[in-house]
């Protein structure tokens, strides 16, 4: 069978790939490792991958505003959605103890959502790494006991390592939202879609977004979420991006589609598929 190549920000044992997993729990799937998100954006759109898997926002630290940018950048169509609870898990080499540990490493946000555990051993060396998964790569490369990092179960079964304390992070609401993308002319069409992103751009005018907006409440539309990104080059100008759900008939979505693109400058579907699941 043949392999679906997906490119994820990250190497294997990250969260980006225990939610393309997560999404397809029966496709065989080949993990295109990249450092960055933008090295993730090029190795899709130079079809090194054929798909992608992004996080876009978390329930804590809200929304990753440079990924809304590169989906601007890119003719990438969103397919899917996936929300995927974040468990932090300390990690150390086999016969490791808390006790006897120098530092802890992982990625800044990883530190920073296990502050209460953390602060509990004073003692312990804040290390920040580039990722969670990189990070406990680390510690099986040195291979000293004194050393630990924090991620998930995945990395810890890829690298090696035991999960000294479990489910660490603070908050235990702790989501991420992922999404996944293609292609724009590979992508397929998705039965039974409730839910569209877009891009738009009003005129810079009193009551312009308003105007907008308010097509999406005459027509029973839900807006679940809009963030508004900065344009490069326009100072205190901005694009807009917005999610809606339907819970009728796609054909109101469409009539919002004809009326939005009136009072807008620039309106783009970036994708319509169906509503994500939470994973607990």
């Amino acid at each position: 069978m043949t392999k679906t190549r997906v490119a994820i920000q990250g190497i294997k044992g990250c969260f980006h790939e225990m939610a393309i997993r997560a999404y397809f729990p029966h496709r065989q799937l080949e993990i295109v490792e990249c450092l960055s998100f933008d090295l993730m954006g090029k190795s899709l759109a130079s079809k090194e991958s054929d798909m992608a898997v992004m996080a876009i926002e978390n329930s804590i630290a809200g929304s990753i505003l440079p990924n809304y940018s590169l989906l601007e950048r890119h003719s990438f169509r969103i397919v899917g959605e996936i929300y995927l609870r974040i468990k932090m898990n300390l990690l150390g080499l086999p016969g490791a103890t808390i006790g006897k540990l120098a530092s802890v490493e992982s990625h800044p946000m990883a530190l920073w959502q296990c502050q209460e555990f953390l602060s509990q051993y004073p003692h312990l060396q804040l290390l920040e790494g580039t990722d969670t998964a990189g990070s406990a790569r680390s510690v099986f490369v040195a291979q000293d006991p004194s050393k630990a990092a924090i991620g998930s179960e995945l990395a810890a079964e890829i690298y090696h390592l035991e999960i000294l304390s479990r489910g660490i992070e603070t908050n235990r609401q702790n989501f991420t939202r992922f999404l996944i993308l293609v292609r724009e002319e590979e992508a397929e069409e998705i039965q039974e879609k409730k839910k569209a992103s877009l891009n738009f751009q009003t005129s810079h005018e009193p009551g312009a977004l308003v105007q907008v907006l308010s097509v999406l409440s005459d027509l029973g539309l839900n807006m679940t979420k809009i963030q508004s990104v900065p344009i490069l080059g326009e100072p205190y100008k901005y694009t807009f991006h917005c999610d809606i759900e339907w819970t009728s008939e796609e054909v109101k979505f469409v009539q919002a589609l004809e009326l939005m693109s009136a009072k807008t400058q620039h309106l783009r579907v970036m994708g319509v598929y169906q509503k994500g699941d939470f994973l607990v």
